[in-house]
Protein backbone atom coordinates (compact mmCIF):
# COMPACT_ATOMS: atom_id res chain seq x y z
CA UNK A 1 0.00 0.00 0.00
CA UNK A 2 1.59 3.26 -1.12
CA UNK A 3 2.23 5.81 1.60
CA UNK A 4 1.68 3.38 4.46
CA UNK A 5 3.48 4.66 7.57
CA UNK A 6 4.46 2.03 10.13
CA UNK A 7 6.52 4.45 12.25
CA UNK A 8 3.57 5.66 14.36
CA UNK A 9 1.68 2.41 14.46
CA UNK A 10 1.01 0.80 17.84
CA UNK A 11 0.04 -2.80 18.61
CA UNK A 12 -3.69 -3.38 18.31
CA UNK A 13 -4.32 -0.29 16.21
CA UNK A 14 -5.04 -0.23 12.52
CA UNK A 15 -3.51 2.95 11.20
CA UNK A 16 -3.69 6.29 12.90
CA UNK A 17 -7.43 6.55 12.17
CA UNK A 18 -8.01 3.99 14.95
CA UNK A 19 -5.65 5.73 17.39
CA UNK A 20 -6.99 7.70 20.32
CA UNK A 21 -7.86 11.25 19.40
CA UNK A 22 -5.52 13.65 21.20
CA UNK A 23 -7.76 16.66 21.55
CA UNK A 24 -7.52 16.96 25.35
CA UNK A 25 -6.26 15.07 28.37
CA UNK A 26 -8.80 13.01 30.23
CA UNK A 27 -6.85 12.43 33.46
CA UNK A 28 -3.58 13.24 35.21
CA UNK A 29 -1.37 11.62 37.84
CA UNK A 30 1.62 12.82 39.83
CA UNK A 31 4.63 10.79 38.79
CA UNK A 32 8.34 10.35 39.48
CA UNK A 33 11.23 9.31 37.22
CA UNK A 34 11.38 5.61 36.30
CA UNK A 35 9.20 4.16 39.09
CA UNK A 36 6.36 5.22 41.32
CA UNK A 37 7.15 3.86 44.77
CA UNK A 38 6.52 4.18 48.48
CA UNK A 39 9.10 4.09 51.23
CA UNK A 40 7.98 0.96 53.07
CA UNK A 41 10.68 1.26 55.76
CA UNK A 42 12.66 4.45 56.30
CA UNK A 43 15.37 2.58 58.16
CA UNK A 44 17.37 4.02 61.01
CA UNK A 45 20.63 5.79 61.71
CA UNK A 46 20.44 8.23 58.78
CA UNK A 47 21.64 11.79 59.45
CA UNK A 48 21.51 15.13 57.68
CA UNK A 49 24.84 14.09 56.13
CA UNK A 50 22.98 11.21 54.43
CA UNK A 51 20.95 13.64 52.30
CA UNK A 52 22.47 13.49 48.81
CA UNK A 53 23.92 10.00 49.32
CA UNK A 54 23.24 7.40 46.63
CA UNK A 55 21.69 4.10 47.71
CA UNK A 56 21.41 0.96 45.57
CA UNK A 57 19.62 -2.37 45.44
CA UNK A 58 22.41 -4.79 44.48
CA UNK A 59 20.10 -7.36 42.87
CA UNK A 60 18.35 -4.99 40.45
CA UNK A 61 20.81 -2.12 40.06
CA UNK A 62 18.20 0.53 40.88
CA UNK A 63 19.81 3.65 42.40
CA UNK A 64 18.28 6.54 44.31
CA UNK A 65 19.47 9.70 46.00
CA UNK A 66 18.31 10.41 49.54
CA UNK A 67 16.51 13.76 49.47
CA UNK A 68 15.33 13.99 53.09
CA UNK A 69 15.44 12.29 56.47
CA UNK A 70 13.70 12.84 59.79
CA UNK A 71 14.85 11.52 63.16
CA UNK A 72 17.15 8.99 61.50
CA UNK A 73 14.68 7.59 58.95
CA UNK A 74 14.70 8.36 55.22
CA UNK A 75 11.58 10.30 54.23
CA UNK A 76 12.44 11.23 50.62
CA UNK A 77 14.17 9.59 47.66
CA UNK A 78 14.70 10.39 44.00
CA UNK A 79 15.28 7.44 41.65
CA UNK A 80 18.29 8.13 39.40
CA UNK A 81 18.91 4.73 37.72
CA UNK A 82 16.08 2.47 36.54
CA UNK A 83 17.66 -0.92 37.23
CA UNK A 84 16.30 -4.09 35.62
CA UNK A 85 14.07 -7.04 36.40
CA UNK A 86 11.82 -4.93 38.64
CA UNK A 87 8.08 -5.58 38.83
CA UNK A 88 5.19 -3.80 40.53
CA UNK A 89 4.71 -4.90 44.12
CA UNK A 90 8.36 -5.80 44.60
CA UNK A 91 10.07 -4.60 47.79
CA UNK A 92 13.70 -3.55 47.41
CA UNK A 93 16.33 -2.99 50.09
CA UNK A 94 18.54 0.01 49.37
CA UNK A 95 22.04 0.20 50.86
CA UNK A 96 25.11 2.36 50.53
CA UNK A 97 24.56 5.36 52.80
CA UNK A 98 26.80 5.47 55.84
CA UNK A 99 25.55 5.76 58.51
CA UNK A 100 22.11 4.22 58.08
CA UNK A 101 20.48 0.90 57.32
CA UNK A 102 17.13 -0.81 56.82
CA UNK A 103 15.85 1.41 53.98
CA UNK A 104 13.21 -0.34 51.84
CA UNK A 105 10.96 0.82 49.02
CA UNK A 106 7.98 -0.90 47.42
CA UNK A 107 7.60 -0.43 43.67
CA UNK A 108 4.05 0.58 42.72
CA UNK A 109 4.37 0.82 38.92
CA UNK A 110 6.46 2.15 36.06
CA UNK A 111 6.36 5.96 36.11
CA UNK A 112 3.85 6.06 33.24
CA UNK A 113 2.00 2.76 33.85
CA UNK A 114 -1.41 4.28 33.40
CA UNK A 115 -4.19 3.64 30.94
CA UNK A 116 -2.68 4.02 27.45
CA UNK A 117 0.40 6.02 28.51
CA UNK A 118 2.95 3.27 27.87
CA UNK A 119 1.56 2.54 24.40
CA UNK A 120 0.21 5.94 23.34
CA UNK A 121 2.17 8.39 25.48
CA UNK A 122 1.35 11.09 28.00
CA UNK A 123 2.00 14.82 28.06
CA UNK A 124 4.47 15.79 30.79
CA UNK A 125 3.69 18.91 32.86
CA UNK A 126 6.21 20.74 35.06
CA UNK A 127 4.25 21.21 38.28
CA UNK A 128 7.32 22.54 40.10
CA UNK A 129 7.43 26.22 41.10
CA UNK A 130 10.61 26.79 39.07
CA UNK A 131 12.05 25.82 35.69
CA UNK A 132 13.81 22.46 35.52
CA UNK A 133 15.38 19.98 33.10
CA UNK A 134 12.98 17.12 32.31
CA UNK A 135 14.10 13.88 30.69
CA UNK A 136 11.73 11.53 28.88
CA UNK A 137 11.58 8.67 26.41
CA UNK A 138 9.37 9.70 23.48
CA UNK A 139 6.76 7.55 21.75
CA UNK A 140 9.37 6.79 19.11
CA UNK A 141 11.73 5.44 21.79
CA UNK A 142 14.14 8.38 21.78
CA UNK A 143 15.66 9.43 25.12
CA UNK A 144 15.83 13.23 25.34
CA UNK A 145 16.28 15.96 27.95
CA UNK A 146 14.38 19.22 27.65
CA UNK A 147 16.38 22.01 29.29
CA UNK A 148 14.82 24.63 31.57
CA UNK A 149 11.16 23.68 31.09
CA UNK A 150 9.32 26.65 32.63
CA UNK A 151 7.19 26.22 35.74
CA UNK A 152 3.57 25.25 34.96
CA UNK A 153 4.31 24.37 31.33
CA UNK A 154 4.25 21.17 29.28
CA UNK A 155 7.39 19.60 27.86
CA UNK A 156 7.47 21.01 24.34
CA UNK A 157 5.34 24.02 25.41
CA UNK A 158 3.22 24.94 22.36
CA UNK A 159 3.98 21.59 20.69
CA UNK A 160 3.74 19.07 23.54
CA UNK A 161 5.83 15.94 23.18
CA UNK A 162 4.33 12.62 24.20
CA UNK A 163 6.35 10.48 26.60
CA UNK A 164 6.20 6.75 27.28
CA UNK A 165 8.68 7.03 30.16
CA UNK A 166 9.79 9.80 32.50
CA UNK A 167 13.50 9.53 33.34
CA UNK A 168 14.28 12.81 35.11
CA UNK A 169 12.53 15.68 36.87
CA UNK A 170 10.74 16.55 40.13
CA UNK A 171 7.09 17.33 40.87
CA UNK A 172 5.77 16.13 37.50
CA UNK A 173 2.22 15.49 36.31
CA UNK A 174 1.49 13.06 33.48
CA UNK A 175 -1.59 14.12 31.50
CA UNK A 176 -3.17 11.43 29.36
Amino acid sequence: MAGYNTFNERPGLEGNTAAQPRVFGHDAIATTPYWNFTISAGGSGYTSDSVGDTVTDAATGIQANITSQDTGAVTGLSIITKGSGIVAGQELTLTGANPGSGLKITILANSLSIATAESRGAMIYNNKTSAQDISIVTEAGTAVTFKSVPSTEYVGFTHPILAIELTGGDDILAVY
